[in-house]
């Protein structure tokens, strides 16, 4: 399986487990996206990757991503800390290193490398 489809297949997983997840957010910056979703990402736990300001993700003709070594996935923890860390479980089973120490004000990162 290559990282596109890993990473779809993740996020797939993330939504069946109740989050809200979203391979692409865009807005002019981070602090943007959570003044424009606040009120409907209050109740629901949120994992998302920020595409503003050219950060897209790019892959190469076998759907491996050619543009990030590491993306950086924003997240809600705040009140949902157990179900954010279910997704960085998920994102391993779907062979992803993904790594997140659990601080709420840090992103989760996962690596191409």
């Amino acid at each position: 399986m290559n990282d596109k489809n890993r990473l779809r297949h993740a996020f797939n997983e993330m939504r069946k487990a109740g989050v809200k997840a979203s391979l692409g957010i865009n807005s002019c910056c981070r602090s943007c996206i959570w003044a424009e979703h606040e009120e409907e990402w209050k109740d629901i736990p949120v994992v998302w990757f920020y595409t503003g300001q050219g950060n897209k993700l790019a892959y190469d003709d076998e759907g491996n991503l050619e543009s990030h070594n590491v993306i950086y996935l924003n997240h809600n923890a705040g009140d949902f800390r157990d179900k954010i860390l279910e997704c960085v479980g998920i994102l391993k089973e779907a062979g992803l290193k993904a790594e997140w120490d659990g601080n709420e004000t840090k992103c989760i990162e996962v690596s191409f490398v």
